[in-house]
């Protein structure tokens, strides 16, 4: 009856501890959005000016950290031009702009820009070219032979980070998100541990109870207190790699107290990583409790179950939020996140639990002798077992839940860094369910009857209880000699042992893809995004095209010039019923870019030369299908629209 209550009370605790963990998800969630990534620009990129432009504006897929988001402008002769004065619109942080000379000359010029996500602290370095045209019309070109914006923002236009290469400050968090995601899932598992599997039955076989408080004295004293210290350290060498990765590898810059404030404070990634600190430090003193203050009754072993346990939900939260999780934008950002928190708790469950066997409970078997050791094992396994089943299917659904959250196409498994170390990561997971299945169906039931066989031999009289605590008498067979058979029960429960302790290096590995996931995060950006595109002559072939207003009273003929993805200018002639040219009309252009969902240009209001023509500048922020919407408003202020689809090349 008390292991019922007792299996009764941690179940509730379970369904308790996950929706608050969810209610702190979603309220958390919503100001997260992506990666700071350059979604247009003035001028657009590869675009061709008939006039020099006095500064470049930039918009980015969400708000940038002003103190470490920063542009540079170069020359052919790989000179910076602009007026150093950089910087995040304040009415607007996912706007930057750099203002330029008044003198520019013509030429080719690079945007060369750097930004640190305000939400997952992420910093992505990148590129972009445009043109002015000569007054004659001639498009200089450049032929490549020096490396434009190398030099500038670090050693190239793209860290290390955004191109899949594992430079100094890019290894560094790499090695410090690896040492967090071990210790997290190692503690939180060991904490799922002490509240779902060691507590179930100890108030069952005073045996399987003695290994069990075993095992928790075991953590306590040894484990507890050392993860939570590293975990502090290496969160802070977070923090240091985030700030290397702002200052370009310059260690002594980015351990500067300024830096470091920037970062911890200047973001919402700063927010979340602050609360780790204090999840963490919070944890630390009950651990230091625990290690101290030996006797404790029952109501307070109680609360610290439920405090580590909410700490261990919250830290996985606080993890999750200042992580790639923040990487998905629009509406889908909630369910990113969520997906994402429910594949580090899955990996807490299987992997954190195959840690605290290998590291907890195995070693506290070493004093135990057949036939009470192999018992103890395959009944803490289980009771193990069901969590660990829950992490499988928990881990099949979220992961790839997680990956068409954050890759646009298969192709990305193979052409880009974070690809590549999410295909190892599923053939790791893949072995990783080919060794537990060896060892869950082959070596547990073969162990399982041998040591009922050697348990019957040695007490013929009394009925033997399995690792589910259902007792049967089996069934008497011919007995060889107890040596032999003891050596047998010893050998599998070795080799049951060894394959145990081999699982979680499979896990540590895996865990380390997953670190190369989080700082090649910024190779899921198009190529062309991560590199400055190379220079090339530039064909001008301006659009013609004649178009009617759908109530055929009016005849435009339209021209967009040079039709390139950038500034280009509307010249329209509108004719009337009769063929005559109509100079009492305004004229209105709508740009509306049909491969994708962007919404319609700002409208374009075609100024009057009083000869029948009307022009004005407009943008046109990427190459591709544009369908234009051209309104003429009579002095009647009737509207009479015409449209028509063009094609805009790069």
């Amino acid at each position: 009856m008390r292991y019922f209550c007792r299996l009764l009370i941690s179940r509730r605790t379970l369904c308790l501890a996950l929706p608050l963990a969810f209610f702190f998800i979603l309220c958390s969630a919503l100001p997260v959005e992506a990666h700071a990534i350059l979604l247009k620009s003035d001028p657009a990129s590869d675009s061709v000016l008939t006039a020099a432009p006095t500064q470049v504006s930039m918009w980015f897929s969400e708000d940038l950290n002003p103190a470490f988001s920063t542009a540079d402008v170069v020359n052919v002769a790989n000179k910076r031009i602009d007026n150093k004065d950089a910087h995040v619109v304040p009415a607007n942080t996912r706007e930057m702009i750099v203002s330029l000379p008044g003198n520019l000359s013509p030429g080719v010029y690079v945007v060369v820009w750097r930004t640190q996500s305000a939400d997952d602290g992420h910093v992505l370095k990148s590129s972009f070219r445009f043109s002015v045209a000569q007054a004659d019309g001639i498009v200089p070109t450049y032929n490549g032979s020096t490396v434009l914006g190398q030099g500038l923002l670090g050693d190239t236009a793209a860290g290390g980070a955004s191109t899949g290469q594992l430079d100094g400050s890019t290894l560094f968090s790499l090695i410090m998100i690896t040492l967090v995601n071990l210790g997290v899932i190692f503690w939180v598992g060991a904490q799922l541990w002490h509240a779902f599997v060691l507590q179930l039955h100890e108030d069952g076989d005073p045996e399987q109870h003695r290994a069990d408080q075993r095992a928790a004295d075991r953590f306590g004293r040894w484990f507890a207190l050392p993860v939570l210290v590293v975990l502090l350290l290496v969160n802070v060498g977070v923090l240091i790699g985030q700030g290397l990765s702002v200052e370009n590898g310059q260690l002594g810059q980015a351990l500067a107290f300024s830096t470091l404030r920037s970062l911890a404070t200047g973001s919402r990634f700063g927010e979340y990583w602050s609360m780790r600190m204090i999840v963490l430090g919070i944890a630390l003193v009950l651990a230091l409790y625990t290690l101290l203050v030996r006797q404790r009754s029952r109501i307070i072993e109680s609360v610290l179950s439920w405090a580590n346990l909410i700490l261990a939900l919250a830290l996985l939260i606080a993890i999750t939020l200042s992580g790639h999780a923040a990487a998905v934008s629009g509406n889908a950002q909630v369910f990113a996140i969520l997906s994402d928190w429910l594949h580090l708790l899955a990996a807490s469950l299987w992997i954190g639990g195959m840690f605290y066997l290998a590291l907890i409970y195995l070693p506290i078997l070493r004093a135990s002798v057949p036939p009470e050791r192999p018992r103890i094992l395959l009944t803490a396994l289980g009771h193990f077992s069901p969590l660990a089943i829950a992490g499988v299917i928990i881990m099949a659904i979220s992961g790839p839940l997680n990956a068409t959250m954050h890759m646009e196409a298969v192709s990305q498994l193979w052409t880009t860094a974070y690809g590549r170390a999410l295909s190892v990561k599923v053939l790791l997971v893949l072995a990783l369910l080919a060794t537990s299945a060896y060892h869950v169906f082959i070596l547990r039931p073969r162990l399982k009857r041998i040591s009922q066989q050697y348990t019957t031999l040695l007490h013929p009289d009394e009925d033997v209880a399995d690792e589910d605590g259902v007792v049967a008498t089996p069934r008497l067979v011919p007995m060889p000699d107890a040596k032999l058979l003891e050596g047998k029960v010893t050998r599998q429960t070795h080799h049951l042992e060894q394959v145990l302790r081999w699982e979680p290096v499979l896990g540590a590995a895996l865990l380390v893809c997953t670190g190369l996931m989080n700082v090649f995060a910024g190779t899921l950006l198009p190529a062309a995004a991560n590199q400055a595109p190379a220079a090339q002559t530039v064909a001008v072939r301006p659009f013609h095209a004649t178009v009617q207003t759908k109530d055929k009273q009016f005849t435009i003929m339209l021209t967009v010039s040079p039709n390139r993805f950038g500034t280009n200018v509307f010249t329209a002639s509108v004719l009337d019923s009769k063929g005559k040219p109509d100079i009492q009309v305004g004229v209105t252009v709508y740009a509306t870019m049909l491969d994708m969902d962007m919404g319609t240009n700002p409208p374009i209001n075609l100024l009057p030369d009083g000869k029948g023509h009307f022009s004005q500048s407009g943008d046109l922020n990427m190459a591709g299908h544009w369908g234009l919407r051209i309104e003429v408003r009579t002095l009647q202020d009737t509207l009479h629209q015409g449209s028509v689809d063009m094609n805009t090349p790069f």
